[in-house]
């Protein structure tokens, strides 16, 4: 994968633009606070999407950490010309790793190359509270009707507007809204209940009724 990858076509606020400017660039001078800032930043991210699209912690957890290294190498040797296209960038790499990894395709990146200096992952990996709390909210959205789990999907997922969404699913920005608000409320609904389900209750002595 010498080539550079293709960003993809999400949009990005114009006021990010310097920012990733300047991160690409202290990445390829080799500047470890910024990398520890890249990861910090794309992490969270790269992992909600995968998550979403894999279901699976496990499989997820592998494809996060490979994400991250490869789209470092890459960084690092200046294969992305237009650093406003960062975070397209970065998706892009998590989407072929995603596409390779459902197809059985070997899951060793030609650009990873062992580099003797990394950031340290495991700093930002999320809690196991917050990874509950995520399989939750995908739970929920599951329970929901498929109209809607494509907009919540397109929304939360791709990063996609209203007018995007209505012009992929033949209906009005008005109603993508209106059922976006509904579904949300909905998932926070399920997600609350169940977690206060899941939690033990106790009396002011501390103990369970």
């Amino acid at each position: 994968m010498n080539q550079e990858l293709r960003a993809s076509s999400e949009s990005i606020p114009a006021e990010s633009s310097p920012r990733y400017a300047a991160l690409v660039q202290a990445i390829i001078g080799g500047d470890s606070a910024a990398e520890q800032e890249f990861v910090a930043l794309f992490l969270p991210k790269v992992r909600s999407m995968l998550l979403a699209r894999t279901r699976n912690s496990d499989i997820t957890a592998d494809l996060v950490q490979e994400t991250i290294m490869e789209s470092l190498c890459a960084l690092r040797r200046g294969n992305l010309r237009e650093a406003e296209k960062l975070p397209g960038f970065v998706l892009a790499i998590a989407r072929n790793l995603l596409n390779n990894h459902f197809r059985g395709a070997a899951r060793a990146p030609e650009s990873i190359e062992a580099p003797d200096l990394l950031p340290d992952l495991n700093l930002h990996h999320e809690s196991r509270e917050r990874e509950e709390r995520e399989q939750l909210a995908l739970d929920a959205i599951g329970s929901l009707e498929p109209l809607d789990q494509s907009i919540l999907r397109f929304t939360l997922v791709d990063g996609l507007k209203p007018g995007v969404i209505a012009a992929r699913l033949g209906i009005s920005s008005i109603v993508v809204r209106q059922r976006k608000l509904r579904a949300t409320r909905r998932v926070i609904e399920i997600v609350i209940g169940r977690s206060q389900s899941a939690t033990p209750r106790h009396t002011k002595s501390g103990r369970e009724p």
